[in-house]
């Protein structure tokens, strides 16, 4: 969390951490990093073939530069991850006015937009949702990717319910844009990716400006789970 003051008051800032796959990709480039000069020497001046498949050519070059074809881009997407990381822009800033959730402008990079996609006031919040959005990687690869939401006192679970029923609190299935059927249909349009690690820290800013609105983990199917505060050491 990052205390500021604005026109509104205290607000509290919620930034992104690491995620598991970033920290192993860090852990590879700084390998990758401290082995390029002895992959350069090793590659020496002599000259390779390749081929140029815009044209369809057999062309020749330096050997040394195959090695930079890999390492550059590998150095470049690792240092704005990096970057971003420390620059830490906020996924979430709640204070006395409402809660506000930023979309991240580049998938990935830790980016996140100016605008937000979500700004509510307290008033219109019934609660704050963590949850998981069924996905697929390279689009055959089945997984999930951890978001926080938002639900509206008004909002309905379906366009005639008010109210999931039991069997649907419960179910594990997902609707076609992957949300799943336990919770609002709503609520993708209202949530931002945000590690559930920040959870926590959600919790003990809605305790401060809105000690009504509950934070809950909605991960597990049938097993909402109330997030306490983080209290102070």
């Amino acid at each position: 969390m990052t205390p500021d003051r604005t026109d509104d008051g205290p607000q509290v800032a919620v930034a992104e951490r690491p995620r598991p796959f970033d920290l192993a990709l860090f852990a590879v480039t700084a390998v990758v990093l401290a082995a390029t000069p002895w992959m350069l020497v090793d590659a020496g001046t002599e000259t390779a073939r390749y081929r140029d498949h815009q044209t369809g050519r057999d062309l020749e070059g330096p050997a040394w530069m195959g090695v930079l074809v890999f390492v550059l881009p590998l150095l470049a997407w690792a240092g704005m991850k990096a970057y971003h990381l420390i620059a830490r822009p906020a996924a979430a800033v709640l204070d006395r006015r409402g809660a506000r959730l930023y979309p991240e402008a580049v998938g990935g990079l830790y980016m996140r937009s100016g605008t937000p996609r979500v700004d509510l006031p307290w008033d219109e919040i019934d609660r704050m949702v963590v949850w998981r959005l069924r996905k697929r990687w390279l689009g055959c690869i089945p997984g999930w990717e951890s978001r926080v939401g938002v639900q509206k006192t008004d909002e309905w679970h379906e366009v005639s319910q008010r109210e999931p029923t039991p069997k649907q609190r419960s179910s594990p299935a997902s609707r076609r844009d992957g949300t799943p059927v336990r919770l609002g249909s709503m609520l993708k349009s209202r949530s931002v990716r945000l590690s559930p690690r920040a959870a926590r820290r959600l919790a003990s800013a809605a305790e401060r400006f809105a000690p009504r609105v509950q934070v809950a983990d909605e991960r597990v199917p049938g097993e909402s789970r109330t997030i306490e505060p983080k209290r102070p050491a």
